[in-house]
Parts: structure tokens; C-alpha cells; sequence
């Protein structure tokens, strides 16, 4: 917590079972555990047991102990400071885009420098228990995709990506595929109506009809279309052949209007 003129103050607050582990030491532990098997943490308590007895035993200064201690009980985490005062807790060896995300995602996504304890600090470091972080951010930035293979905690992480999977289909959206439909139906009814309709499903957005030629058996038309997706564009083409519709895809649209025009000149000549 912020103390008395903004010096930092840490308070340990314990369970009933963490204060006779504190004062009894790992007997207490194995008290409360009697009923199951050694774990791995219970065995990394002993190890930690026995080096603070060296230690004391090679005569250290309390404070040396104090500070051990007090790392080892809070060796997964590490708990910051907002300019505020607020505490952020992070886990062991998270960075300032960790802290930024952790404080709001806005906060992460438009971070482009940080001051740790009032000094200029990469992004990317390391925090330390205790320490106050500042992040400076820009509108004019992005998150950075290098920044996953620093980022330590899920929410910074999946902020980061969904940042990005976000963006990606805004672009796409914008892009749309264009194209002409040259096709020949028989003068029957119905037959029109069976064109458009597998269009539509096939997600095809008709810009523009135009009947380009009527003969005594068959009616040509030509169909502007725009299409989001190639595969639908593919899949509408072969269902066309399946009906044995017989059509072209025009790709030059004006190019072709002007052949047809010069071969119906040259017809009538």
C-alpha cells in the first residue's frame, strides 16, 4: 500500500493455517496434510525450511532472513503499483505489457513506453515486487505480435490476438470479387427466376441485369455480380454447368460490349 508521504508499505496478511507455519515451521504443515501423501510443494517447503535454518545458522542478520522469507512465501507473484497506488498483482517474471493489460486492455493495446520506479524501462522487462510502474500510451499505436512471446499472463496474451483477429476481418470485409455473367436461356418461363435464385444462394450480390439479345428460342443476358467469397464464385459456376446453362465469363466486360457491337456491324454489312 501507498503510505505516509507515498512511501510504499508491505502488509502480510495470514490465515490461521500460514501463521503456525510461520511460528512452528513445516511440522504445522505436515499437521494439516497427515491424511495425504508428500507433494512435490510440500518437499519444496522442506528445502526452504532448511536453507533459512543455514542461514540463521551462519549468523545473517535478521533483516537477511526477513527479506528471504519474504521472497520464497510470495515467490509466484509480484505485486506493482499504479502512479495511484493501486496494487496490480502479476506472476513471477511478468513485464510492464503484462501490467498494462492487467491496469485495462486499452491501456495495453495503445502502451509505446513505460517508467518502472521513475526511470525509463523497455516493455519487455522484468517487474520486481514493489516496484511503481508507469505506462505512457499513444493512439497511433498498435500491439505488437512480438510482444507473445514475452507476455506472461493469458489476459495480456489474448488480448494481443484478438487485437488482431479483430482487425483482420474488417479488412476482408472492404474486399469484394466482381464479375460479368454472360448467359444464354431458353425462351421459357421460369428459366430467368431459376438464374437468380442460384445466384442468391450462392451469397452473389446482382448489380446489374442486362438482356443483350432475343432470339425465337433463346433470350442472353448479361449479369454484373459481386461475390464476397471465391468459393461461393466456384461453387455457383458448377452448379450453372450441372443445369447446363450455357454461359461465359466475361472478364473485360467493355472489351466484349465492343466486340459484340463490331460483330453485329459486320453481320448487317
Amino acid at each position: 500500500i501507498i503510505g505516509p508521504e507515498k512511501h510504499r508499505v508491505e502488509i502480510q496478511i495470514r490465515t490461521k493455517y500460514m501463521h503456525e507455519f510461520a511460528q512452528r515451521g513445516i511440522a504445522s504443515h505436515w499437521k494439516y496434510k497427515s491424511s495425504e501423501k508428500f507433494s512435490s510443494s510440500t518437499w519444496k517447503d522442506y528445502d526452504w525450511l532448511v536453507d533459512l535454518v543455514e542461514i540463521i545458522d551462519k549468523g545473517a542478520s535478521p533483516e537477511h532472513y526477513y527479506e528471504y522469507t519474504k521472497l520464497q512465501m510470495f515467490q509466484d507473484n509480484v505485486f506493482c503499483f499504479t502512479p495511484e497506488g493501486s496494487v496490480i498483482k502479476l506472476p513471477k517474471d511478468a513485464t510492464p505489457i503484462d501490467f498494462a493489460y492487467a491496469v485495462h486492455t486499452q491501456i495495453g493495446d495503445t502502451a509505446i513506453r513505460c517508467e518502472v520506479n521513475g526511470k525509463e524501462s523497455p516493455l519487455q522487462g522484468v517487474l520486481h515486487n514493489g516496484d511503481m510502474i508507469k505506462i505512457i500510451t499513444s493512439d497511433k499505436v498498435s500491439p505488437s505480435l512480438h510482444w507473445l512471446s514475452t507476455a506472461k499472463t493469458g489476459k495480456a496474451r489474448a488480448a494481443i490476438k484478438r487485437y488482431w483477429q479483430d482487425k483482420e476481418p474488417k479488412e476482408k470485409k472492404h474486399k469484394r470479387y466482381t464479375s460479368a455473367l454472360w448467359i444464354s436461356l431458353p425462351d421459357s418461363p421460369g428459366k430467368l427466376g431459376e438464374v437468380t435464385s442460384l445466384i442468391g444462394m450462392n451469397k452473389g450480390n446482382i448489380t446489374g441485369v442486362e438482356m443483350t439479345e432475343k432470339k425465337a428460342n433463346h433470350i442472353n443476358f448479361m449479369f454484373d455480380i459481386q461475390i464476397d467469397d471465391l468459393k461461393n464464385f466456384t461453387k455457383l459456376i458448377s452448379e450453372l454447368k450441372q443445369k447446363e446453362f450455357k454461359f461465359r465469363i466475361i472478364r473485360h466486360k467493355k472489351k466484349h460490349a465492343l466486340l459484340q457491337r463490331f460483330f453485329k456491324r459486320f453481320k448487317k454489312n
